[in-house]
């Protein structure tokens, strides 16, 4: 299709007027079916975490380990979480400069910036949970060997697939804001 097709046709559509009442309702957080998403997303991993919270200290012997590993835990839940709910405002406020093309800008390098957290705090959950998990096991050499390669593939595989993820998210963006350009 042509662009002045396109254009011709984008002229054609016929405007539906929407009162200023209605756009505000729109916008409202409530009523954002993405924000809706995520707060459900959040609400359900929140949940689901007290429960393991609740649960750990008896079920996964967390009285038998010490103080710190305890906290390490605690903190490497928390990690995600934390970096969940900063996602949720990274979603909620997307526009803050007086055009798309600045907009889009400040959109891309706070990707970046969200991009990066989110390895790091993957990478600090999955070393959090493999510090408690194998705390009292009895190691010998080979073990040893075996905990540091499931660690490392778990880190790099999980680290791998995130940065494949929003690099593609990345790219698209900046594709996006090249054609504006």
């Amino acid at each position: 299709m042509e662009f002045d097709e396109l254009k011709s046709m984008w002229g054609a559509i016929e405007h539906l007027p929407k009162a200023d009442k209605e756009i505000r309702e729109m916008l409202k957080e409530n009523k954002h079916p993405v924000l809706k998403g995520i707060r459900k997303q959040f609400m359900i991993e929140i949940a689901a975490w007290i429960v393991f919270l609740m649960c750990y200290y008896t079920m996964f012997d967390g009285s038998t380990k010490p103080l710190l590993v305890n906290i390490v835990l605690i903190i490497a839940v928390m990690t995600p979480l934390i970096h969940n709910l900063y996602g949720y405002n990274f979603a909620k406020y997307l526009v803050d400069a007086s055009t798309i093309k600045n907009s889009l800008e400040g959109y891309l390098h706070k990707m970046k910036i969200y991009m990066i957290r989110s390895i790091a705090s993957r990478i600090i959950f999955l070393c959090g949970l493999m510090l408690f998990f194998s705390y009292n096991i009895n190691f010998n050499t080979p073990k040893y060997f075996l905990l540091l390669a499931v660690t490392l593939l778990l880190i790099l595989i999980q680290a791998f697939f995130l940065y494949k993820i929003w690099s593609k998210r990345i790219a698209d963006l900046r594709k996006t804001l090249d054609g504006l350009s």
